[in-house]
């Protein structure tokens, strides 16, 4: 195999990574506004409902399923983790669209020299570059992006400790 196929596969390994991130972007995305809005709605309605002292005899039950939903919703850190991956799919959105249109723009124009005698040498020596300029590109927007995401998750999961708590509590 040559330098060029396997900057090649590399290529499009990377660009596949970024339209499975952003794919998991959209459909994490949905799943969790979904639970979030359904969350929010059985909070603030049944609370609604409480407050305004409509169906009396069924407020206990209502009083707990608002609890569990408010409950769901800060154990899941759901909030914090939908804004994270929504965002992560936006900027797989983004780094694709402009290392992709950046590269095809580029590499135009010599990909006609190389279907022409006589240039082929210096033109697959630019492309060559073009590759690696866009296979840079992928990888360190895939590393910000996933760094990114891995930080919000870390941070969704310290909100959770009850130490962590404590010790905010203790001044410590």
């Amino acid at each position: 195999m040559t330098s060029e196929t396997l900057l090649e596969k590399e290529l499009d390994e990377l660009y596949a990574k970024v339209a499975h991130g952003e794919r998991r972007g959209v459909r994490v995305g949905l799943v969790r506004r979904v639970l979030a809005y359904g969350l929010k709605g059985v909070a603030a309605g049944g609370s609604l409902v409480v407050a305004t002292g409509q169906f009396t005899p069924a407020h206990q039950g209502i009083g707990i399923a608002v609890l569990v939903a408010v409950f769901l919703d800060g154990l899941s850190s759901n909030h914090d983790r939908l804004i994270a991956e929504v965002e992560a799919g936006y900027a797989y959105k983004a780094i694709r669209h402009r290392v992709k249109t950046t590269y095809n723009r580029k590499v135009a124009p010599y990909l006609k020299k190389l279907s022409q005698a006589g240039n082929a040498t210096d033109a697959e020596a630019a492309v060559e570059r073009l590759q690696q300029t866009a296979a840079k590109d992928l990888a360190d927007a895939i590393a910000d992006i996933e760094g990114l995401r891995a930080k919000a998750d870390i941070k969704a999961l310290r909100r959770l400790s009850l130490e962590e708590e404590r010790a905010a509590a203790h001044g410590s």
